[in-house]
């Protein structure tokens, strides 16, 4: 009688990790960082101008954003986005728990001073028209919750709740 032995590895990734991944694309005629998910592809930031690098297009922050979210998604920290403060700029970043601080080198976007991050993180990730017409709740168990005043956004919820175009 032979017994096979063997191990098995376990990668703990988010439910859409299956087949996840982070692109700059084109939605609605503008450039798009865009996660292509099994459910199809859902426009993540939609790029309108070149605020804060007037040397870098929309099309080449598109570019380098895209790729940080596939970087942080190969590396399994794309949990969460918040907003956040570093070296003095609102930015948006990610972090690795609710209520988590911006991990390091974990910077998604960098904005103008004196800009509202709340407000972007409203308007870039579009999250009203993305709650499919359900109210956002603000608990920890949502998609979008406050600690510490900072405004956090659960990337599996979103990614599972968002419209695909």
């Amino acid at each position: 009688m032979a017994i096979a032995l063997g191990t098995t590895a376990s990668i703990s990734q988010p439910s859409y990790a299956q087949s996840t991944t982070f692109f700059c694309g084109t939605s609605k005629g503008r450039p798009a960082t865009i996660a292509r998910t099994s459910r199809g592809d859902v426009p993540m930031i939609r790029w309108r101008s070149n605020f804060f690098h007037p040397e870098y297009s929309s099309q080449q922050r598109c570019e380098q954003v895209s790729a940080r979210f596939q970087a942080f998604y190969n590396q399994g920290t794309l949990k969460y986005i918040r907003t956040g403060t570093v070296k003095g700029y609102p930015v948006l970043c990610i972090a690795n728990s609710q209520g988590g601080d911006c991990e390091t080198n974990g910077l998604i976007v960098t904005l103008r001073p004196g800009t509202d991050p709340q407000l972007v993180m409203e308007r870039l990730l579009n999250l009203r028209a993305r709650a499919a017409g359900k109210p956002i709740e603000l608990s920890g168990s949502q998609l979008v919750f406050y600690a510490d005043g900072e405004v956090y956004v659960d990337i599996e919820q979103l990614l599972d709740v968002a419209p695909v175009e």
